[in-house]
C-alpha cells in the first residue's frame, strides 16, 4: 500500500522540475488522487507517514503562496502544469503579459460579487484574455460566452452591438454566472468551472446517471468530453503558475502595464464615437478601444453608457450634452437628387467632405446616384430636403429647345427679303439687346460657392443666372464673374441698403459643437455669406471660441 501511495507524489516531485520536454499525459489516467485527503479505509499500514509524504508532494506543486480558492493539487493538475510549461510556455507567457493590463480590474469585480479572486484566471484559460476573441463554435469575448448564455446573463447581443466583447459589462456578467454555477454545484468550485464549460445540464445529467460526487470521480466514469476533463485541470494549473510565475521561469514584466480603467458617458441618441471623441479633443482610438463591442463605432439609439479614458468622462458628458449635434436630435438619413454632388452638400450642410465620409464609410461619394441615402446630422437632413427641386432638363428637350431656335432664326432669314427688312440687321439688333436685358450685378465665383447658394444670396431662380451667362449645367469654375439679373441685384441693393439702416454688423462667438450651417440658419444667413465675411473657406473649420462676422 505504501509503494501505490508513494506513486504520485514520485510525480509531483518531479514535475517541481519542470523537464520541458515532458510529454502530455492523457486525460483519463492516471486516475486523480486528491491531496492532502486520503480517506481512511484504503489506508492499511502506516498511514500517517503516507498521508504526509502526500502533504510534502501537494506543498511542492503549490508551493509557498495562499491561494483564496480550494486548489487540487493531484496527478492530473500536475500534468497539465507540465505540459504548459514545458511545451506551451510562449503562449502562457503572452496570456501573462496580456492578464497584467486586466488583473486588478477583474479582482475588484470578482470580489464585489463574492468571489475568489483567483478565479480571475478562468479567462487566460477562455481566451487568454483577449477581449474581441471568437472561438469556431460561436463564444466570443475574454469570457467565451456563447450567445444563449451571455444574454440570459443580461448582454445585449444583435447587429449593433454584441457586450460579450465589453470588458466591463462581459466581466460583470462572467461574475453573476460564476457565481450561480457555484450555488448550483454547492460550493464545489471544480464543478462550478466544469459548468462553465460544457454547460450545467451536462454536468447534472453526468453526475445522476454515473452517482459521482465530485468533477474528477464524473471524469472517469462519465462521458465528459475530452476538452472539458482537461479544462478543470488547466485551471488550477495556470493558477498555480501565474501565482508563482518566477518558480516556473516566467519573468514579472520590467514595466507596469497600462491598468485598464475607465470613466461611463451617457448617450441618448445615435452618434459615431470618431465624432463623440472629436467633442472633448480625444483621440478617436481611445474611445473605439475601450468600446470594440461597438460594431459599427456608433453608439446605439437611446440611453446607453459608453466608457471613456479614465479622467476625461465629466468633460466629455458635458461636451456631448452641448453639443449642437445633439441639440439638433442626432442624425438622419437623406435621400440624394439628381445633380447632388459631395461638395454640393458639404457646402449646405454647413460641414465638410471628410465629415461625410466618415459618417458614411461604405458610400462611394464619387458616385451619388439619386435617391441613394446618407447618414447626416438631422438638421442637415430637414434643410436639404426642403430645398427646391431644381428642373434639370431633359436630352430631347433641350434638342428641341435648339431646333426651335434654329427654326425661328431660319424664319427670321426668310422674313428678311421682304422689302425694307433685313435679316442681317434683324440678328444684330436682337443680338445686341440681349445684354441690356442682362446687365446688373457682377458676382465672383468663390471657392465652395454653387449655383444654388448664390441663387438664395440673390434672390433669384438657378435658371435666370444660367439663362444671363450662357450656362449649360450647375459647374461654376471658382475666380469666374457672373452676372446677376437686373431685378435680381436691385432687389438685392434695395435689401442691403434697407438692412444697413436697421441692423448692425453681428458678432458671434462660436460654441463647442456648432457648425456654419447651424449658425447660418440661427442668423437667417447663408453659409456662404458668412464664409466671405470671415475670409474662410471649406478647408478652414471653424474652432470653439472663435469670433464670427454676420453679414446683416
Amino acid at each position: 500500500m505504501t509503494n501505490r501511495l508513494l506513486a504520485p507524489a514520485a510525480v509531483l516531485l518531479a514535475l517541481a522540475a519542470c523537464s520541458p520536454g515532458a510529454s502530455r499525459a492523457p486525460a483519463f489516467a492516471p486516475a486523480p488522487v486528491e491531496i492532502p485527503t486520503v480517506a481512511p479505509d484504503t489506508v492499511d499500514s502506516g498511514p500517517e507517514l503516507e498521508s504526509e509524504e502526500l502533504k510534502d508532494a501537494s506543498a511542492t506543486l503549490l508551493g509557498n503562496v495562499r491561494y483564496d480558492m480550494p486548489m487540487e493539487a493531484n496527478t492530473w493538475v500536475a500534468a497539465e502544469l507540465d505540459f504548459l510549461v514545458g511545451q506551451r510556455k510562449a503562449v502562457v507567457g503572452r496570456w501573462l503579459e496580456r492578464s497584467e493590463r486586466y488583473e486588478e480590474f477583474v479582482k475588484g469585480v470578482f470580489a464585489g460579487y463574492g468571489l475568489p479572486t483567483d478565479l480571475h484566471h478562468l479567462a487566460m484559460v477562455e481566451s487568454g484574455y483577449i477581449p474581441t476573441a471568437r472561438s469556431h463554435v460561436g463564444a466570443v469575448g475574454m469570457w467565451q460566452f456563447m450567445r444563449p448564455t451571455g444574454r440570459a446573463m443580461g448582454l445585449r447581443i444583435d447587429d449593433l452591438v454584441d457586450e460579450r466583447m465589453d470588458p466591463v459589462r462581459s466581466t460583470h456578467a462572467a461574475a453573476r454566472h460564476l457565481r450561480d454555477l457555484h450555488r448550483t454545484f454547492r460550493g464545489d468550485w471544480s464543478l462550478a468551472a466544469a459548468a462553465y464549460n460544457a454547460g450545467t445540464g451536462r454536468i447534472n445529467r453526468g453526475m445522476q446517471g454515473t452517482g459521482a460526487r465530485s468533477f474528477w470521480e464524473l471524469a472517469v466514469l462519465g462521458t465528459l468530453a475530452q476538452e472539458t476533463k482537461q479544462y478543470v485541470p488547466r485551471l488550477y494549473a495556470v493558477t498555480i503558475i501565474a501565482r508563482d510565475r518566477e518558480r516556473f521561469g516566467f519573468a514579472r514584466p520590467q514595466g507596469l502595464a497600462r491598468p485598464f480603467a475607465y470613466d461611463s458617458v451617457r448617450t441618448d441618441l445615435s452618434i459615431p464615437l470618431a465624432e463623440l471623441a472629436l467633442m472633448a479633443n480625444l483621440p478617436a482610438l481611445a474611445l473605439a478601444e475601450l468600446n470594440p463591442h461597438l460594431h459599427r463605432g456608433m453608439t446605439p439609439a437611446g440611453e446607453y453608457w459608453v466608457w471613456a479614458p479614465r479622467g476625461t468622462g465629466p468633460a466629455l458628458q458635458q461636451a456631448y450634452l452641448d453639443s449642437e449635434i445633439r441639440r439638433d436630435g442626432g442624425y438622419g438619413s437623406y435621400a440624394v437628387r439628381r445633380g447632388d454632388s459631395v461638395e454640393r452638400l458639404a457646402l449646405f450642410a454647413g460641414t465638410t467632405i471628410a465629415r461625410i465620409r466618415e459618417l458614411n464609410p461604405t458610400v462611394d461619394l464619387e458616385k451619388l446616384p439619386a435617391g441613394s441615402r446618407l447618414r447626416l446630422p438631422r438638421a442637415a437632413v430637414a434643410a436639404l430636403a426642403a430645398r427646391p427641386v431644381e428642373r434639370v432638363a431633359s436630352g430631347s428637350t433641350r434638342g428641341e429647345s435648339r431646333g426651335t431656335a434654329r427654326s425661328e432664326e431660319r424664319g427670321k432669314g426668310d422674313r428678311g427679303s421682304e422689302p425694307g427688312r433685313s435679316g442681317g440687321s434683324e440678328r444684330t439688333s436682337s443680338s445686341s439687346s440681349r445684354p441690356e436685358e442682362r446687365r446688373g450685378a457682377e458676382h465672383r465665383v468663390q471657392d465652395g460657392e454653387t449655383l444654388w447658394g448664390l441663387s438664395r444670396e440673390y434672390g433669384v431662380s438657378v435658371e435666370e443666372i444660367r439663362a444671363a451667362n450662357d450656362l449649360k449645367g450647375d459647374v461654376i469654375v471658382p475666380g469666374r464673374t457672373l452676372r446677376i439679373p437686373r431685378k435680381a441685384a436691385e432687389a438685392r441693393a434695395a435689401s442691403s441698403a434697407s438692412s444697413t439702416k436697421k441692423a448692425a454688423p453681428r458678432e458671434h462667438v462660436v460654441r463647442n459643437g456648432e457648425t456654419l450651417w447651424g449658425i447660418a440658419r440661427k442668423y437667417d444667413s447663408t453659409v456662404a455669406a458668412i464664409q466671405r465675411a470671415n475670409d474662410i473657406d471649406d478647408r478652414s473649420p471653424i474652432r470653439p471660441g472663435q469670433k464670427l462676422r454676420i453679414p446683416s
